[in-house]
């Protein structure tokens, strides 16, 4: 896939992240403060297959900020784009450095690895460390929301293949 083209599909999936992350804090978050899915990662982590790492980091970039200030929620770039970005990583590293993991997989092990951090980082900048007994609870919720979204992203992939994201559209 050519770089204008790799460009134009992040910017679509940017977009969408986007509008599914304002969407997603519509609601309230899932059995315990701050426990959500998080579906717009859906995007972020179809983006890193289809068009590369540093496509997706861009994707994830562009919902954490845009969608931390749309939403009227700056500080909530302290805690999503940190924890968002590791969690990113470590899902893409599973996905081309150990072929034999699935999608679901890493993407189960990244919703753990974001709903973690993120839970540290507020307890750090809040000076709050009794709420780190909250990790065990948002951890399942981000393996909820991982096996969730690594289904999707799963499902995708077999009924577009990658050639459809490479072809002359």
């Amino acid at each position: 896939m050519n770089t204008p083209k790799k460009l134009i599909l992040s910017g679509i999936f940017a977009a969408f992240a986007l509008v599914a992350f304002m969407l997603e804090n519509l609601f309230p978050p899932l059995f315990i403060a701050g426990g959500r899915i998080g579906i717009a990662n859906f995007f972020v982590l179809l983006a890193g297959i289809v068009a590369g790492f540093w496509y997706g980091f861009a994707v994830l970039t562009v919902k954490a900020v845009l969608g931390s200030l749309i939403t009227g929620n700056a500080t909530a770039i302290l805690y999503s784009l940190p924890a968002g970005a590791i969690a990113y990583t470590v899902q893409m590293l599973l996905i081309l450095y150990l072929p034999k993991i699935s999608v679901i997989a890493a993407s189960v092990t990244g919703g753990v690895i974001n709903a973690s951090i993120q839970n540290f980082v507020f307890c750090l900048i809040a000076k709050t460390p009794e709420y780190i007994v909250y990790i065990p609870y948002l951890a399942l919720v981000g393996a909820l929301g991982g096996f969730i979204v690594g289904t999707a992203v799963l499902i995708t992939l077999k009924l577009v293949p990658l050639k459809f994201f490479n072809s002359n559209l």
